[in-house]
């Protein structure tokens, strides 16, 4: 469910943008006609061309398989990640409860906001020659 709505969080631009080019091309050509989309995907083979595929190499069933490790791990992250997020920090005192979460979901109020960065000052000509005065004195030697 969570892998859906971060998708639809990804793609909602685009899909805003495909919709609205629809709405115009309709609004603009009201009597075009327009076909339905259609599937990219390939019709399934028959049983004849069954027949003709050759059988899966070894490489193939090796990849298969680290590809189900891999996704067994990521599942198992996932969990673990989760299990996390669920912790709570205990307060000092018995009688408040829990602070909060331990591991934040990264929407708090804490978060840091992007700003600018400051503009450069340059110093006067006074405090530069007060520096290049300093720099120019030896030393007492100790």
């Amino acid at each position: 469910m969570a892998d859906r709505q971060q998708w639809e969080h990804a793609t909602a631009g685009s899909r805003r943008l495909a919709i609205a080019a629809d709405a115009e091309l309709r609004r603009r050509h009201p009597d075009r006609k327009i076909d339905p989309l259609r599937s990219a995907e390939p019709s399934p083979a028959s049983g004849t061309e069954r027949e003709q595929l050759h059988p899966v190499s070894e490489e193939l069933t090796e990849t298969a398989a680290r590809i189900r490790d891999l996704a067994a791990q990521h599942q198992a992250l996932r969990a673990k990640i989760a299990e996390r997020q669920e912790l709570r920090l205990p307060s000092d005192d018995p009688g408040w409860g829990d602070i909060g979460e331990t591991y934040g979901s990264g929407n708090s109020r804490w978060d840091a906001i992007l700003q600018p960065p400051k503009p450069e000052i340059t110093p006067s000509a006074t405090i530069l020659q007060l520096a290049a005065d300093h720099d120019a004195e030896p030393e007492a030697a100790d």
